[in-house]
C-alpha cells in the first residue's frame, strides 16, 4: 500500500493504483490541464472508501510505503483507465478515429504530375 500526500491531506491506496495516480499527473502536467479522478482508498477505520483527487499543474504529490492492511483498495478498470488516459495524454499525434477531416480533401481539384 502507499500513501499519497497532496495540498493538506493524505490518501492510502494500493501500490498500482498510487503509481497510475502519480503517471497520470504527471502527463497531465506535461499538457498543462488537470482532472478529477476518483479512487479506492483504505479508511483510517480499516474500511474501504473512495477519495476524488483533483490533480494537474500545480499538483505535488508525494507517494510512501504505508503498512496496513494485506488487502490493497484497487480496481483494475479504474487503473486501466489511469493508464489509457496517461498514455493518451503521451501521445502527440491523434488517431485516424479522433480527426474528421480527410487528408486528401486539401488536394481536391490539383492534378498530380
Amino acid at each position: 500500500m502507499k500513501r499519497i500526500f497532496y495540498a493538506s491531506g493524505s490518501v492510502v491506496t494500493g501500490d498500482r493504483m498510487a503509481d497510475a495516480v502519480v503517471h497520470y499527473a504527471e502527463a497531465l502536467a506535461m499538457r498543462e490541464t488537470s482532472a478529477m479522478i476518483d479512487i479506492p482508498v483504505s479508511l483510517e477505520s480499516g474500511e474501504r472508501g473512495r477519495a476524488q483527487l483533483l490533480i494537474g499543474p500545480a499538483s505535488q504529490l508525494v507517494v510512501v510505503p504505508e503498512s496496513g492492511p494485506n488487502e490493497e483498495p484497487e480496481e483494475e478498470e479504474t487503473i486501466r483507465a489511469l493508464i489509457e488516459s496517461t498514455a493518451q495524454l503521451s501521445n502527440p499525434h491523434p488517431r485516424a478515429t479522433d480527426v474528421d477531416v480527410d487528408p486528401l480533401d486539401e488536394y481536391q481539384g490539383d492534378e498530380l504530375t
